[in-house]
């Protein structure tokens, strides 16, 4: 019997977004360097091809909410879910107000790029607390020290995109923030991972 891809809300989220992530570097904006430039700006306004990367996040976005939903109605004291749940939102309302456009010169709403800013702000920070809750509600000290390795390289490399972001020093900030995705992203695998285990013991 084959089983379905909602079986793992979580997984399949993120393969999507990969596959979108993926398929949306094939239409890059005029001037676009994937060193350089961030995920965000393969949707930055006046980008002909923007859908591509928006649909990415905000279908990210939708279904890790789905999922959200699915197993915190499943036990309501998961509560890490909460910070899931803002991550998901505030990255989906981040497909919707996008960045600014890649190239000099060209116009574009300072308010929506500045919203974009802020819910990608958001997903970052809700995604931390969530990891540093499960720190506290590891139930062993295998999962609290895979959850701590996780949180230092998602603080790490914030602070890193942000000093290149700043030009505070001359990294690829491109680079930078694809590394912080795949850790936030191995992040939401190993949860969902970690909630089936769970289910499967129970």
């Amino acid at each position: 019997m084959t089983r379905s891809p909602w079986a793992k809300p979580f997984l399949l989220a993120v393969v999507y977004f990969i596959v979108v992530i993926v398929v949306a570097h094939f239409a890059v904006p005029s001037g676009y360097d994937w060193r350089d430039n961030t995920i965000s700006e393969l949707a930055s306004q006046g980008h002909t091809y923007k859908w591509i990367m928006q649909s990415g996040l905000i279908g990210f976005g939708g279904i890790l909410l789905v999922g959200v939903f699915g197993y915190f109605r499943e036990d309501t004291k998961r509560y890490y879910l909460v910070f899931m749940a803002l991550y998901g939102l505030s990255i989906l309302l981040s497909g919707i107000f996008c960045t600014a456009p890649v190239g000099p010169n060209l116009p574009f709403s300072v308010q929506e790029s500045n919203l974009h800013s802020l819910f990608a702000t958001i997903a970052g920070i809700a995604m931390s607390l969530g990891i540093l809750w499960q720190v506290f509600a590891s139930s062993n000290s295998r999962e609290r020290w895979i959850r701590i390795a996780l949180l230092v390289l998602v603080g790490g490399l914030s602070g890193l995109f942000g000093l290149a972001e700043n030009q505070i020093l001359n990294l690829d900030k491109g680079i930078v923030q694809r590394l912080l995705y795949l850790i936030g992203l191995t992040w939401i695998v190993y949860e969902e991972r970690m909630l089936l285990q769970t289910k499967e013991i129970s």
